[in-house]
């Protein structure tokens, strides 16, 4: 009897010692025969948060600098050739404050090391900048606005002209030497506003400030609010919006004198510009319609130097500074060249139309030479004209699928100008009209001109606010917290956030109005219904919330009212009855909202149950809502300490779900998304994936972008 109570004692003691380590109704504890599931370390995270800092403050930025950040260098091509590779796209894009300054923690995707700066800003030369992602942070910063050359002659071996009859590049196309070929294009361009300096193109015309009404005169702070819708509108890297370049030309609502005010240009080109004019309702039909006054001769102004390698190509030769004005005269016999009866007072009714010799001044024949220029561009038989059909473009054999510089050949002579206004605080309107002097891009920054005086002319188009996009995958495993086969494609969704910017006027900061999530479901081949719902964090209340959905096949963007508990929206309940399904959450804020005060989502995978507890699968490490059912974890594959607040994670090399940060659902088109692959798992396709989770991250960042062959 003492024998068995001994006995009895030992094994109480074992018991209360044993259960010091390990509770016997702690949820985690291993079955019998099952091993301790220690958790991955990895959270299979593809984000990264980085302090950024951006710095444009070197340069006149006359307002906030739009920029792009690039995890591979976008420019390809050399000279003439050098471009935007449209297939690579930015990881981030943001605006800098009213000073070209910006510093703000932001999320980029995890692999982005070494970084690219990009803008096409129209008063920032500095238009590339590298920096690295270094202990957290990555600062780029243009250290020189650049010097603007003195105006001076260009090297020649004989007289240039102020003689237009000496450019009949101006009106026909001509030659290598500078010849005419062929018949004429537009009438000969008239000279009644005076002549012009023969070695730059400066015109002898120029307004006098101090004797002109001050309504015809735009003061600093009307430049400042010019330049700032200039800086808004315009940018060298992207192509003017069809918005702008449609619009018809300057029509005047009254009687009115008419000035134009020069802003600048972004082009190498030494072009000339002339403008036209007559009676709406009776627009010209074709080129020889046009009678042409010559305006500016030589409209370069020195400051274009987009690439330290290209800045010296006009050689110095600058015919116009930024805020050169004259002021436009209607002539009312201009068609049989009679400029009897001339007057400043334009009649109501009256539209206005410019155009633009591409490289006129600069190709005045033998006795004019340009440093840096091809023997084509002396030929290079280019105009844009501001009304829809009468522009030319004659594109020499050879160079029909090339890119520089006939891209965009314009056979249909559509308008190479846009227009646009720029609105002050209190609802006055100026006009500014911008041209493309090239057929090789669309960004339409090469000349630049404004008009008065204030409210002459019938509305123009006004600013729209800028949208930036950042973009992802989520892809999830339904079988959680079984074993599954992870193969990543039980739920896969393409993910997109859109953030809306304005400005309430052209010189403030530019805020977040609208901020929209899209989720795009796509091809799963499971037998389990599970719905896809999303945790909404919102640090600043928006106005309103908008729901909105787009069925596969259909392009009708629905309101609808998405089931919601608080910030839990959920989505649809099902995601394979309703595949290609484009799910919308638009947030409105109508005092604008900082980029640290927009909101941010957590979309998760559901299953609704019994007394209103749900399954979900999230993101590894990410918290479930509170209706999640704790029974779940450490179960079957699973490895989460809830106590520890570390949920939805497993002991291997592959995840119950991730997030690629940075990626478009293009990059799994044909492979996650086959039926082929289905079960098949995520390595067995990308046999980087292995290399890039053992190494937590460090190796293989890009491992999607190597399917296996």
């Amino acid at each position: 009897m003492k024998k068995l109570t001994m006995m009895l004692l030992t094994l109480m003691s074992v018991m209360m010692f044993s259960c010091k380590d390990k509770d016997l109704y702690d949820p985690n504890a291993p079955k019998p025969g099952e091993e301790q599931k220690v958790a991955n370390t990895f959270d299979f995270s593809t984000v990264q948060n980085v302090m950024l800092t951006v710095d444009y403050s070197a340069f006149n930025t006359h307002g906030p600098v739009f920029f792009s950040i690039y995890h591979e260098n976008p420019f390809v091509g050399e000279g003439e050739d050098e471009h935007l590779n449209e297939n690579i796209k930015p990881i981030y894009e943001d605006y800098t404050d009213k000073n070209g300054r910006f510093s703000q923690a932001v999320e980029l995707p995890a692999y982005a090391k070494h970084l690219y700066v990009v803008t096409g800003n129209f008063f920032v030369t500095e238009q590339l900048m590298e920096t690295d992602v270094q202990n957290g942070a990555a600062k780029a910063a243009a250290t020189s606005a650049g010097t603007r050359a003195a105006r001076r002659a260009v090297t020649r071996r004989g007289a240039q002209t102020n003689d237009v009859s000496r450019m009949p590049q101006l009106s026909y196309n001509v030659d290598d030497n500078g010849n005419k070929v062929g018949e004429r294009v537009y009438k000969d361009w008239q000279t009644p506003l005076g002549t012009w300096d023969d070695r730059s193109g400066a015109p002898s015309y120029l307004i006098d400030k101090s004797k002109v009404k001050k309504e015809l005169i735009f003061s600093d702070d009307e430049m400042e609010g010019l330049y700032a819708t200039v800086s808004q509108v315009l940018n060298a890297n992207k192509a003017c919006k069809k918005t702008y370049r449609d619009h018809e030309d300057l029509v005047l609502d009254k009687a009115s004198e008419v000035t134009i005010t020069m802003l600048g240009g972004s082009t190498c080109w030494n072009s000339s510009l002339g403008y036209y004019y007559y009676e709406a309702g009776k627009e010209p039909t074709k080129q020889e319609d046009l009678n042409i006054i010559m305006l500016f001769p030589n409209t370069q102004d020195g400051n274009w130097a987009r690439f330290d390698s290209r800045k010296n190509d006009y050689n110095g030769n600058i015919g116009v500074n930024r805020g050169d004005a004259i002021q436009l005269m209607y002539y009312p016999n201009i068609a049989s060249a009679d400029t009897t009866g001339a007057t400043t007072i334009f009649p109501a009714n009256t539209k206005i139309g410019f155009i633009l010799k591409s490289h006129g001044w600069g190709m005045q024949g033998e006795d004019y030479v340009i440093k840096g220029f091809a023997e084509n561009d002396r030929k290079y038989n280019v105009w844009g004209a501001s009304t829809p059909n009468l522009s030319y473009c004659k594109v020499p054999a050879g160079y029909e699928n090339k890119k520089s510089p006939y891209q965009y050949p314009n056979p249909d002579g559509d308008s190479r100008s846009a227009k646009f206004a720029y609105q002050t605080v209190n609802g006055d309107k100026y006009a500014i009209v911008s041209f493309e002097d090239a057929c090789n891009d669309e960004d339409y920054d090469d000349v630049v001109f404004a008009l008065k005086p204030v409210n002459a002319f019938k509305p123009l188009p006004e600013i729209d606010s800028e949208r930036v996009v950042t973009e992802g995958v989520y892809a999830f495993e339904d079988l959680w917290p079984a074993q599954g086969d992870y193969d990543m494609n039980d739920v896969v969704v393409d993910f997109k956030h859109e953030r809306e910017l304005t400005r309430n006027n052209t010189n403030e900061n530019f805020r977040n109005i609208y901020q929209t999530f899209y989720l795009t479901t796509y091809q799963n081949y499971v037998t389990l219904v599970s719905g896809l719902a999303l945790k909404l964090d919102t640090k600043k209340k928006p106005t309103s919330i908008t729901m909105r959905k787009i069925t596969s096949g259909s392009d009708d963007n629905v309101q609808v009212t998405f089931e919601n508990d608080g910030s839990i929206y959920y989505l649809t309940n099902d995601v394979t009855a309703e595949l290609g399904t484009t799910y919308i959450l638009e947030l409105y804020y109508k005092d604008g909202a900082t980029n640290e005060e927009l909101a941010s989502v957590e979309p998760f995978i559901f299953r609704k149950e019994n007394n209103d507890q749900e399954w979900e699968v999230h993101i590894p490490y990410e918290a479930p809502t509170a209706k999640m059912d704790f029974k779940y974890f450490g179960t079957g594959d699973d490895a989460s300490k809830p106590s520890n607040d570390v949920f939805f994670v497993r002991s291997g090399n592959y995840p119950f779900a991730f997030y690629l940060a940075g990626v478009n659902i293009d990059a799994f088109k044909n492979t996650l998304l086959l039926r082929a692959n289905e079960s098949k798992k995520i390595d067995q396709l990308y046999p980087d994936f292995i290399q890039w989770s053992t190494s937590k991250g460090v190796e293989k960042k890009q491992w999607y972008l190597s399917p296996a062959r």
